[in-house]
């Protein structure tokens, strides 16, 4: 890549971990200033869509997907209990559904006074979507019922109706966040 491109991302990408951290900050300072939200923290997931790339960051456990050519990959990492026992392979996939601390986050935005935020950049292709989305959706929708969805739907205000009832569906038991994305030509 030409140099001014990956300047210009390496710019991008600051400009999103700044503004993440600065959110952490102001999380950390409320909770501390106020007994009733002590211990408050949430967790984040951002995109940046700049120079033909795409820019991801993220703290916690929510998610960016990737659908490309019907393939749905998960592009972030979950900051999780569960995700760390299985990356140590104490944990197989069936023994992870029934890990009883699945909603147990590691890293989270006002947890600490500074954070750790996760990034990554992705090169889309035209007709890639990219879905951002909180554990109230990856939580209770498995990721087979999210690529099945994004790939009846090309509407994307009607995916995420979609996604959102299908968790709700099946329980909608934390709060709900879908945000779909799609390359296209100019």
């Amino acid at each position: 890549f030409p140099y001014t491109t990956l300047f210009r991302s390496r710019y991008e990408t600051n400009r999103l971990v700044v503004g993440i951290k600065h959110a952490n900050q102001r999380i950390y300072e409320t909770a501390q200033r106020n007994d009733d939200q002590h211990g408050m923290g949430t967790t984040i997931v951002a995109a940046l869509f700049a120079d033909d790339r795409v820019i991801v960051a993220h703290v916690g456990d929510s998610r960016c997907y990737r659908l490309r050519r019907q393939q749905l990959i998960q592009l972030t990492e979950d900051h999780s209990l569960l995700n760390d026992y299985m990356k140590m392979k104490r944990l197989s996939g069936e023994d992870g559904a029934r890990f009883t601390q699945k909603n147990v986050i590691v890293r989270a935005l006002g947890m600490k006074e500074s954070v750790q935020v996760d990034t990554m950049v992705d090169l889309p292709q035209i007709d890639d979507v990219y879905l951002l989305c909180s554990d109230g959706l990856s939580g209770m929708v498995t990721d087979p019922q999210i690529a099945d969805i994004l790939r009846s739907e090309s509407d994307l205000d009607n995916g995420c109706e979609r996604l959102i009832r299908a968790a709700n569906d099946a329980g909608g038991t934390d709060n709900i966040t879908a945000i779909l994305c799609r390359i296209e030509r100019l």
